[in-house]
């Protein structure tokens, strides 16, 4: 009589231990696939937060080329706030060069607004059908005249050109003086530029805080582009 109860007795026991292993197998799979879920979402975010530091990176370097360049362009344009400054470099280039001033005259320039596309400075009005932009292009003519020895001579004029200037150089005559042979004059006639946000764009930018005015004037820089 045991016996059948017996096997009654381990037969409800094996099912119930099955059951129970297939319980507990179904949490461990759920858990598991829980866990691989959140190890992929975790994966994903660990490359977009590399992605977004290496964006961040790339951003902060265009960033310092576009400061770094809008300061050279900055400095290579003279306008008529800057244009005394340049008649002070001229006076420091040939005094330590050892050559003798004779003659700086500056004009007190021109100006006209600048077009967006396919404007040359060397022109007295915008093209045809250009476009403005909201910048104006000053223009101030240089008259020099230098004397000194050949090499101070060529010193002089290597400083002016190490100046980087936005320049032409319209004339440029060596001559021989009146003194002793090997004192010679050089006498010269350039033209500088320079680019200057229009006064009503100015108080624009001013009042919206427009974060990209470096970039555009930048661009309007790049399209000057005279550099002897």
């Amino acid at each position: 009589m045991n016996k059948p109860n017996n096997r009654a007795i381990r037969a409800i026991v094996a099912s119930v231990s099955l059951l129970v292993i297939i319980a507990i197998g179904t949490r461990l799979v759920d858990e598991y696939l829980h866990l691989r879920q959140d190890a992929i979402t975790l994966s994903e975010m660990g490359d977009q937060f590399t992605q977004a530091q290496q964006q961040a990176e790339r951003l902060q370097q265009i960033e310092s080329k576009i400061q770094a360049e809008f300061e050279s362009a900055t400095r290579s344009s003279i306008d008529p706030e800057t244009i005394q400054d340049v008649r002070s470099q001229f006076i420091t280039i040939i005094r330590n060069a050892g050559g003798r001033l004779r003659t700086l005259e500056i004009s007190e320039g021109r100006s006209r607004p600048w077009a967006f596309e396919l404007d040359d400075p060397r022109n007295e009005t915008m093209p045809q059908f250009g476009e403005e932009s909201a910048y104006d292009l000053h223009a101030h003519e240089i008259e020099l005249r230098v004397e000194g020895s050949l090499e101070t001579v060529t010193q002089v004029l290597r400083g002016i050109a190490d100046q980087h200037w936005y320049m032409i150089t319209k004339n440029l005559v060596m001559m021989p003086t009146d003194g002793d042979l090997p004192i010679i004059a050089v006498e010269a006639r350039l033209i500088v530029y320079g680019l200057v946000l229009r006064p009503e764009e100015a108080e624009e930018e001013f009042a919206l805080e427009r974060p990209n005015r470096k970039a555009d004037l930048l661009i309007a820089f790049h399209t000057v582009s005279l550099r002897d």
